[in-house]
């Protein structure tokens, strides 16, 4: 029987590249057309809302497009015990037809950073041109069906043919503050990647590094400290950028959930960089834009400083929304990396690259006067920001071994490190920190990732568009 039973595949098999899956189906409530992609060996991968039930599912059948009797083929689709993920081979007229049956509970995103639009090589700059070309890339993976741009090895995604579902860029788009370094307008950033996106179809999230928006210092060579007149106009506009866009997306109803921002209501006539988050497929996004304790303040005068002041009633609204949001698979990032960079933790301390810093004018538990702290000093940086977040960030689901899943930019090149909390070494961020597209020291410039509906990260993958 046994015997019987493997010649009859091995028989299957060999005619499946003849038939190419000219066999097609009518099924209960979902479109064919669809769900059905067939690969070059011609087996046809039929991938199902989640929850499909699969009993009843096939209720009629096509070959070469045209209607035949059901019970002529074996064994009859309309009746056959149908599972997910199980090689099925239905046979007609000496003739077989090889598909599988998927729930459609993986999807894809792809994260870049630090395009530097026109910027030039000493940022690793990218021209529009070529960041176009990145994007249309991006946007076109697996729409063929067949060519796989990376291949899985998560259990019952190995045969996926990765497929983009959402993009992310993690800051630092172009040339400090807009497309002349100067007038806060995106325009070439957002040609190249946005406006690609909106025509494919295809959700783009984009945040603020610090080359967008005001640090409270550029660098020790430069007196003009923290956020003048022209430049507080230019980070409004940036991000009146992030936020149409953001609202497009909503328009477009691809979202479970719409984008909602996290705000210090008490100082609504500041200027606030409005992280946000949303839910895509059943996935929980916090994004934050150059880092989560980015500074509030209050405009300049012609004549006068910024007034700053501390980002605690945005943490706190933070903490306050996981703690209702804690059973949702989430996923994080920020354009500062955890760990990746030799001066990684005076990011974090907001000090420049002489160690200056602008305090906030109030009390603060995160670090808002750093009186005293040496540059760069990480026992500081994991005190005051880092411990405290990654505690934050630990309440949520969707963890891999205990890991919290998260994404950073800022470094221009590829990191993948673990920060463990000083405080409880139970709280863990697994942070990917992705290159920059114009880097020309490593060949990759880009994450691919697959996600699993309901579960989060599943793998991370280094790729080259």
């Amino acid at each position: 029987m046994i015997l019987r039973l493997l010649t009859t595949f091995s028989l299957a098999c060999l005619s499946l590249s003849a038939a190419f899956a000219q066999m097609t189906f009518t099924l209960n409530g979902v479109t064919y057309s669809s769900v059905a992609e067939t690969d070059e060996k011609g087996f046809t991968t039929v991938s199902l809302p989640a929850g499909t039930n699969l009993s009843g599912l096939i209720t009629a059948v096509q070959i070469d497009g045209q209607t035949v009797s059901a019970a002529d083929i074996t064994p009859n689709p309309t009746t056959a015990n149908i599972s997910y993920d199980e090689l099925k081979i239905f046979t007609y007229n000496n003739r077989a037809y090889g598909f599988r049956f998927t729930e459609d509970v993986w999807f894809c995103g792809v994260f870049f950073s630090d395009c530097h639009i026109n910027q030039g090589s000493g940022h690793d700059g990218t021209s529009t041109e070529e960041m176009a070309r990145i994007m249309q890339n991006i946007l076109d993976m697996g729409k063929d069906g067949k060519t796989k741009k990376v291949s899985f090895t998560t259990g019952g995604a190995r045969s996926l043919v990765p497929k983009t579902s959402i993009v992310f860029c993690l800051g630092d788009i172009d040339q400090d503050k807009g497309d002349d370094g100067s007038s806060g307008s995106h325009n070439n950033f957002l040609n190249c990647t946005a406006e690609l996106a909106k025509t494919a179809g295809i959700p783009f999230i984009f945040i603020a590094g610090n080359h967008d928006i005001s640090p409270d210092y550029w660098t020790g060579d430069n007196p003009d400290k923290g956020a003048t007149w022209s430049g507080s106009n230019a980070d409004d506009k940036t991000i009146s950028a992030i936020t149409d866009n953001n609202s497009y997306w909503n328009g477009q109803g691809v979202f479970d959930e719409d984008i909602s921002y996290f705000t210090d209501e008490s100082k609504s006539g500041c200027f606030q960089s409005k992280p946000f988050t949303f839910k895509f497929k059943d996935v929980r996004f916090y994004c934050a834009q150059t880092y989560w304790f980015q500074k509030l303040y209050k405009k300049p005068s012609l004549f006068g400083s910024a007034t700053y002041y501390a980002p605690d009633g945005v943490i706190s609204a933070l903490d306050t929304f996981v703690e209702s949001h804690a059973d949702e698979a989430s996923v994080w990032m920020q354009h500062y990396p955890w760990l990746a960079g030799s001066d990684c933790n005076r990011w974090w301390l907001d000090q420049n690259d002489k160690g200056l810093y602008i305090p906030a004018t109030d009390e603060s538990a995160y670090g808002s006067s750093t009186s005293g702290i040496s540059y760069n000093n990480a026992s500081s940086a994991n005190k005051l920001k880092k411990d405290p977040l990654s505690a934050i960030m630990m309440k949520t689901a969707g963890k891999v071994d205990g890991k919290v899943q998260h994404f950073s930019g800022h470094y221009h090149r590829f990191s993948d490190q673990t920060y463990t909390s000083t405080v409880n070494s139970d709280n863990k961020v697994h942070d990917y920190t992705v290159a920059a597209n114009g880097n020309t020291e490593q060949s990759n410039n880009a994450f691919i990732v697959l996600f699993k509906r309901g579960e989060g990260v599943k793998e991370v993958i280094q790729t080259q568009f």
